[in-house]
């Protein structure tokens, strides 16, 4: 398990085909731990998530392939990204299934 901004600032170490769950009754924030997770590679096949993410209660959020894409579009936006930001930018898409423009005030959260 990882905390959340260490997911978002190191999100191209993981491999393209993992995918993160995190807790599905939480408000999501830095410091909220996340399972990375193959979701090919499940124990049960009855069952669509991981028995770590099925027995903390997470749910599937994104796959680390498009977390990848959410921060390498943050990080040429904001070229000193805070992991609050990059954070911002992953609840923005996460929330609207787009990009986050930091250079129009209508998007922020």
């Amino acid at each position: 398990m990882y905390k959340l901004a260490f997911i978002l600032s190191n999100a191209e170490t993981f491999h393209w085909s993992d995918a993160l769950f995190l807790p599905e009754n939480e408000v999501w924030d830095c410091h909220t731990e996340g399972l990375i997770w193959d979701p090919d590679d499940i124990e049960d096949e009855e069952n669509e998530r991981p028995k770590a993410a099925i027995e903390n209660q997470f749910m599937y959020t994104l796959s680390i392939q498009c977390i990848q894409l959410i921060v390498q579009n943050a990080r040429k936006q904001k070229q000193n990204i805070t992991e609050d930001e990059l954070l911002e930018a992953f609840l923005f898409y996460y929330d609207n299934d787009a990009f986050i423009d930091f250079s129009n005030p209508l998007t922020d959260n």
